[in-house]
């Protein structure tokens, strides 16, 4: 089933253009993120990042709703864009603050514990935060296919990935295979877009190359580099998030009937109980 909803977002995006449109924005957002922190535009670095967080739940409630309802259209992506954005938001504001008090909560007693402890708190904040991800990444499609409130969105997301825990790890690993496919194509082809301007580095020996910061690529290929470098990078975001959102929608579509349902209800405390 697995393989069946790679081939479900391959044919969802061949077939409906409207489906794109994720890319073209998360696209021509990553071109701003390399270009203006390059132009000395470090200021708006920022906003820029707050405007994406804000973005982004639009965009899922558009492609997400159009999966879930069949019908494939620039209205229908505004529509559920609009139907679907709280939904999405809210949980996400939620997980958001949730990694905070996480990461506040474990850096205190390891802070008190001295210097040691604070060295291996990286690797442990790292793993927490992965955690946290890895349980919680498929609220969003909750919040749409089964119209779940904010709570109930993220407990669904986190019973769908145990549930469904082989399937969930090979629907990551195919998604990493995918972006670093993509990846070292667009290596590739930055390398020999600007083979000219890179040539000086082929006759640096190790110890220079070591030395190179980004600044030192930044003067080597100029301005006309920073744009080639920009298009390939927006080339990658296009391809890699359009096939994600769809991806994901099939892949939650084909699997979420499998999970067994568990019945019960909240207390007036927000208390779980099982039926």
């Amino acid at each position: 089933m697995t393989l069946e909803s790679v081939t479900g977002a391959v044919a969802l995006l061949r077939q409906h253009a409207v489906l794109w449109s994720v890319g073209l924005v998360m696209g021509a957002l990553a071109v701003l993120d390399l270009v203006i922190p390059v132009y000395g535009g470090a200021f708006y670095t920022e906003p820029l990042a707050i405007l994406q967080a804000l973005v982004i739940p639009f965009l899922a409630g558009g492609v997400y709703g159009m999966v879930k309802g069949e019908a494939f259209s620039v209205g229908e992506f505004v529509q559920s864009g609009k139907t679907y954005y709280f939904r999405i938001l809210l949980p996400a504001l939620v997980i958001f603050f949730g990694v905070i008090l996480t990461v506040f909560l474990l850096a205190i007693p390891l802070a008190l514990l001295g210097a040691g402890a604070a060295a291996n708190m990286a690797p442990l904040l790292f793993g927490v935060l992965l955690s946290i991800a890895f349980f919680t990444f498929f609220y969003d499609t909750v919040a749409v296919f089964e119209e779940a409130g904010v709570f109930e969105s993220i407990r669904r997301s986190i019973e769908f990935v145990m549930n469904n825990l082989g399937s969930v790890l090979v629907f990551y690993l195919t998604n990493i295979a995918v972006f670093a496919v993509l990846g070292f194509l667009a290596l590739f082809a930055w390398t020999a877009l600007l083979v000219d301007k890179l040539e000086p580095l082929v006759s640096m020996s190790p110890e220079e190359l070591q030395a190179v910061m980004p600044e030192d690529i930044l003067a080597l290929i100029g301005t006309e580099g920073v744009w080639i470098t920009a298009a390939v990078y927006a080339v990658v975001i296009v391809l890699f998030s359009a096939f994600m959102y769809a991806y994901k929608a099939s892949f939650f579509r084909n699997h979420a009937g499998n999970a067994p349902v568990v019945q019960g209800e909240y207390d007036e405390k927000g208390r779980w109980y099982k039926y």
